[in-house]
Order: structure tokens, then C-alpha cells, then sequence
């Protein structure tokens, strides 16, 4: 989910989401919470990844997007490898080397092509187009397991259609429908996320989230760092600024680490719709920071179209009651 990075570690919270929906929530102990701390957590995760996009879009204009995600990836491996390393040693890590690198793959063309399209759009547009992820995901399973999406997943998926189609007439650009060339990038960077969301609910139950999501990353800091060697040549004494390096800390820290944590604990006191709806404000954080902070122009088709999107998302999170998931 960015920041996205959301998107990924949204995923492998996912894994505990989809067990709550089934009726199974035996499988986490976890941290005991109030409801209502629960939801200040959920609401801090959400307002940390959203105003992540304009920490990106920040660094972007000092440094190269792959140098940038590889120090950040590869500074969250280090971190999270200290921090969770009593547990990492109780897991065979070798076991996971190739599932992470299923998940990098996607992850890391996620994340390439929604920060390939940060570089030419805003922040606000950005992170609406991306949180389309959720809007895909049924149709991703569909793709891999047959199982139909629902009549209300169709019905988000038209709904985030026409708020796609508003955005677009806001003046985005020239190159398809009004939409830019990173509006564009930005979408189908949604779908890896969305792909990268249903395959680790497929692996989630077999394999130890920390660990997977770990070796996930590590695999993206290689991905990142090779791209970046070979096409973006060698880093800059120039990119030693006390503004970048606060920016990378905060995406670190703030984003990788403190709000997965709130998340993480969070969910497992919260219903998952609860949950959910909380964390789809990650993109009204995301814009209003844009609007304050770099100056970002909301027109009239743009904010109705972000206020539909938003619907879309929400339709595909929701589900109302009296309606019974089968088996």
C-alpha cells in the first residue's frame, strides 16, 4: 500500500484480515488494546503512510527514485532485522528465501512504477490512484483462483472507473483521456500491489508474516540497488542533505517500522471492516499534505473524482450487514 508502502505491508497484515473474516482470529494472541486506542493506532498508521508520498516526492527531486528506494529498503532490512531478531532466530530463514523473492518481484514493480509516476504527477493524485489496489484485488483472485468477484466488487470497480474518468478531466494531461504518463504508471503499479496483496494471502498460513515480509524487502534493496548501479550511476556527496536524510528517517522509522507496528497491533483489536475503512483515509492524509506543504491545485472534476475513488474504495472494503461470505 504509499506510501506505499502500505501497499506491501498492508498485504501482510492481510494475511490476519482475511482469517478475522472467516471467523478464525485464533492464530495471533497479540497486543491487547482498547477499541479506541485501536483506532487512534489505525489512524496514525494511516496519516504516517499518507504524508510518506510527499517525503517521497521530496527526496525525488534530490536524489534518484532507485538509489533512494534502496537506501530506504535496505535501511529497513537492517532495522527490522534488530528489532525482531529474538524472533528471527527461531525460524529457519533459508526457507525463505524463494517466497520472498515471488513477493519482491511484484512488490518491487509496484513500488517502481508508482514512484516512476510520482515523479511526473502529485503527490494527492498519486496516492488515489494507487489505493486502487484495493478495488483490483477481487479481480486478481478471479484471475488466479476463479472465484467471481461479487456483485458489490463489480460495482466498486465501475464506481473507481468514473472517479478515474472525473480525475482525468481535472487537467492531468494530454497523453491518454487527460490522464499523465504517471497517472498512468501509477495504475498499473496498483495492480502489481494488488497481485503482490492476493499472493501473500495465499502464502500467509504457511509461512511466518515477519520473516516473509523481511525477505521480501531484502530482495527489493537488491532489486533496487542493481537498477540503480546499472542505469542511475553512482550516488552523490550531494544527496548528504539534513533534509533528505530526515526524509529517508521518517519513511524508515516512521512508515517501515513505528506504523506497521500500530497497524500490526491495531488489527488484531479491530473487526477488519473497521480496520479498513480507517486505513483507506491514508489518501485523504496524502492530499491534504500535498495541498499544504508542496502547494498541490485541487480543481472541481479532481476533487469529485478523488470523493468517488474514495467511495470505490471504501465499497470494496465494506461488507453490509445481512450479507454472509460463503465458504
Amino acid at each position: 500500500m504509499d506510501e506505499s508502502l502500505r501497499n506491501a505491508q498492508m498485504g501482510e497484515t492481510s494475511v490476519h484480515d482475511n482469517a478475522v473474516r472467516d471467523g478464525d482470529d485464533s492464530s495471533h494472541e497479540g497486543m491487547r488494546v482498547s477499541k479506541n486506542v485501536a483506532r487512534l493506532m489505525m489512524l496514525v498508521s494511516a496519516a504516517v503512510w499518507g504524508s510518506g508520498y510527499t517525503m517521497l516526492k521530496h527526496v525525488q527531486g534530490v536524489m534518484t527514485t532507485q538509489w533512494m528506494m534502496f537506501f530506504r529498503m535496505a535501511a529497513s532490512v537492517i532495522l527490522m532485522s534488530l528489532v525482531f531478531l529474538p524472533h528471527l532466530r527461531k525460524i529457519r530463514i533459508k526457507r525463505y528465501i524463494v517466497p520472498g523473492l515471488v513477493l519482491a518481484l511484484t512488490y518491487w514493480l509496484g513500488f517502481l512504477l508508482q514512484l516512476k509516476g510520482l515523479e511526473t504527477t502529485s503527490p494527492g493524485r498519486n496516492s488515489f490512484f494507487t489505493d486502487t489496489y484495493c478495488v483490483m484485488v477481487p479481480f486478481v483472485i478471479w484471475a488466479l483462483t476463479r472465484k467471481r468477484p461479487s456483485g458489490q466488487h463489480i460495482a466498486a470497480a465501475f464506481v473507481c472507473a468514473f472517479g478515474i474518468g472525473l480525475v482525468s478531466f481535472s487537467g492531468g494531461g494530454p497523453e491518454l483521456g487527460g490522464l499523465s504518463t504517471g497517472d498512468v504508471l501509477t495504475i498499473i503499479g496498483a495492480l502489481f500491489y494488488a497481485v503482490n496483496l492476493v499472493v501473500v494471502g495465499m502464502m500467509g498460513r504457511k509461512f511466518d508474516a515477519v520473516a516473509l515480509m523481511l525477505a521480501e524487502f531484502a530482495w527489493c534493496a537488491i532489486f533496487f540497488g542493481v537498477g540503480a548501479v546499472l542505469f542511475d550511476g553512482a550516488p552523490s556527496a550531494s544527496w548528504v542533505r539534513m533534509d533528505v536524510v530526515l526524509c529517508l528517517a521518517y519513511l524508515v522509522i516512521g512508515s517501515t517500522i513505528i506504523a506497521q507496528i500500530f497497524q500490526t497491533i491495531a488489527v488484531q483489536n479491530l473487526p477488519a471492516t473497521e480496520g479498513s475503512v480507517i486505513l483507506s483515509t491514508e489518501c485523504i492524509f496524502a492530499m491534504v499534505i500535498a495541498v499544504i506543504f508542496t502547494g498541490e491545485k485541487l480543481t472541481v472534476p479532481s476533487v469529485c473524482g478523488f470523493a468517488v475513488i474514495f467511495v470505490a474504495i471504501l465499497l470494496s472494503e465494506v461488507q453490509f450487514p445481512g450479507r454472509h461470505k460463503t465458504k
